[in-house]
């Protein structure tokens, strides 16, 4: 990835689409689809350019041309860049675990009081 120019993904289905935070961390402008999981990362960071739903091949060739003709790639680099270094990107997995121990928790606790 450090090497590329963009990042280019686009999904028909992607629950999650860790790719796309990697590329961010790269500081690797991002062109994905809004069924990809993660595709608000690049919209909030603004890093790329997300398409919308349905997929158009159309669509996703201008947005490519776009993308790799544009004055806006170090700002997409940047924004990327900066996003990832202050976001938490990478605990979604312990916090998961933490809400599912939580949840269980409080479950055995409701079953012993009845």
């Amino acid at each position: 990835m450090l090497a590329a120019d963009a990042m280019i993904h686009p999904a028909y289905s992607e629950t999650a689409g860790m790719v796309l935070v990697e590329a961010l961390t790269a500081g690797l402008p991002v062109l994905t689809t809004d069924v990809c999981g993660y595709a608000f990362h690049i919209a909030n960071a603004g890093a790329g350019i997300v398409l919308s739903s349905p997929y158009d091949q159309s669509a996703c060739n201008r947005a490519l041309l776009e993308m790799l003709t544009s004055d806006r790639i170090p700002g997409w680099r940047s924004n990327g860049l900066a996003y990832a270094a202050k976001e938490d990107l990478y605990s979604c997995h312990e916090r998961a675990a933490e809400i599912i121990e939580e949840t269980v928790r409080r479950k055995l606790e409701r079953q012993t009081m009845v």
